[in-house]
């Protein structure tokens, strides 16, 4: 027989006594006959004699203004939310800040590790626990993420996102006036669950409803299609261009948490992946990134170059979130003020500001740009241009060794240096965006590509291959199968 958790124990401990029924605490195990202990304590309380002198002070406190008020009990609900998260502790601490929830009561273990705690948030009862692996009671940030939102609706949703992001929340989805006639956003609290925040404005008829739901789904697509006669691309969902880094790291929220901290990025979506962890894509300056991963996936971390517009204040920002420094900023020969930070994931971001615009140095740099450090840059080059169409745009060499170079894939810029001292290989992820999956899968393999995934058809909406190239990294090749029809 399958052993119960230890909650179930509890719970059947303190329905005994609740009905007075004799609990053996010698028959339990220590750390729930403490458990077991406290909630004995608390049983009865508060007294009777307490409850009516504290009812007839408030009645005869409102006796000369008003009828006398009946006290109202806690209303018991059949849909209780229960989180289970990574530091219960720091999560009742941030619950009360950003959302003013009260604590109704905690059960610790000696270790302060909380058992079981209770939270009131506006009329609601939340319930939480620490992670008991043991009894697969996991946290968001262990598995990677959590598929479930939750919808807390508030009198000023403005002024309770400000508190939440001064309390650590970061921003998913900006508070914005809804066509289902609420004023609404999404926050990311520490501890991995999306909270979707909303003040009601007005009543809208169902009618109505479908009716703007139509309008709005209209607007989306007219949007994109404006896109695409500006010379967008069809096959690429809107804010991506073709080369996209994909961070795989054990600690995904974590890292996102780092970027938001030095780089001010805006998280705008997380998911669980098909791998079991963590899916997110966030916005740093004019770039997406994605980030995922967990403690199962192996991780394959990334250089970036980053261009900001003042790489002194990223560069201290970076090290106050955690970062090592890799090289302390200073104008560079190049044409940039630059420093260098490794996250820590162990991602290297190259942070810099240039002397001129970037457009003037390459017309599709953008703030993210990821660097490769391959053995072998030669032979890198021909392979992104075999494969992808790349185009190299400029290079600078000594005795025959690439020290830098700058290649044009689609719509997108990478750059690249031969891996010599500190710049070692760091094989990483790519999702790049094509308008023929299945040609470039084949131009890949050819190239000397070896194959991870065949062309397959995502639920996600995109058509995707995977292949890893003779340097160790990982190409997730895609299109969108929804085409624009023009």
């Amino acid at each position: 027989m399958t052993e119960r958790s230890i909650i179930d124990q509890l719970d059947d401990a303190v329905t005994a006594m609740n009905e007075q029924r004799v609990a053996d605490f010698a028959t339990l195990e220590p750390q729930l006959a403490a458990l077991a202990g406290v909630a004995r304590d608390l049983l009865g309380l508060p007294t009777e004699e307490f409850r009516n002198a504290l009812k007839g002070n408030l009645i005869k406190g409102d006796s000369m203004s008003s009828p006398a008020q009946k006290l109202e009990l806690p209303t018991v609900r059949t849909v209780k939310l229960y989180l289970t998260v990574s530091d219960a502790n720091a999560a009742i601490d941030f619950y009360r800040e950003a959302f003013g929830a009260e604590e109704l009561f905690r059960l610790a273990e000696p270790g302060g590790k909380v058992g079981h705690a209770e939270l009131k948030i506006g009329d609601s009862v939340v319930m939480l626990s620490d992670e008991y692996p043991d009894y697969n009671a996991l946290s968001p940030q262990t598995v990677g993420g959590s598929p479930v939102k939750i919808h807390l609706d508030v009198t000023d949703v403005d002024a309770l996102a400000a508190r939440a992001i001064a309390a650590g929340a970061s921003v998913v989805r900006p508070i914005e006036d809804q066509f289902y006639g609420a004023r609404s956003g999404h926050l990311a609290d520490p501890f991995g669950y999306t909270w979707v925040v909303s003040t009601h404005q007005k009543d809208v008829p169902i009618e109505e409803l479908q009716q703007q739901f139509d309008e709005f789904n209209q607007k989306q697509a007219s949007n994109a299609l404006e896109d695409s006669s500006a010379g967008g691309r069809k096959n690429m969902r809107e804010g991506f261009h073709s080369v996209t880094p994909y961070f795989t790291v054990h600690k995904p929220a974590e890292l996102i948490d780092f970027v938001t901290k030095s780089f001010g990025a805006t998280e705008l979506f997380r998911t669980t992946g098909s791998a079991g962890g963590m899916h997110a894509e966030v916005k740093i300056g004019d770039s997406m990134v994605m980030i995922g991963g967990a403690d199962h996936i192996p991780e394959m971390p990334t250089a970036i170059h980053l261009y900001v517009p003042d790489v002194d204040e990223a560069y201290q920002r970076a090290l106050d979130a955690g970062g090592k420094s890799l090289m302390e900023v200073a104008d560079q020969p190049y044409g940039e003020r630059s420093g260098g930070v490794e996250d820590p994931s162990g991602n290297r971001w190259y942070i810099a500001t240039t002397f001129v615009p970037l457009e003037q140095i390459a017309k599709d740099l953008r703030t993210i740009t990821v660097y490769f450090h391959p053995i072998g840059a030669e032979g890198f080059i021909d392979f992104v241009t075999n494969a992808f169409g790349g185009k190299e745009l400029m290079r600078h060499a000594e005795q025959d060794m690439i020290l830098h170079a700058k290649v044009q894939i689609g719509d997108s810029v990478i750059e690249l240096g031969e891996s010599r001292g500190p710049s070692q290989p760091m094989p990483t992820a790519i999702y790049l965006y094509v308008d023929d999956v299945d040609a470039t899968y084949e131009r890949a393999l050819k190239a000397g590509g070896v194959s991870m995934l065949a062309p397959t058809d995502q639920d996600y909406g995109d058509r995707n291959a995977w292949v890893k190239d003779p340097f160790e990294n990982v190409w997730y090749i895609a299109a969108g199968k929804a085409q624009l029809r023009s």
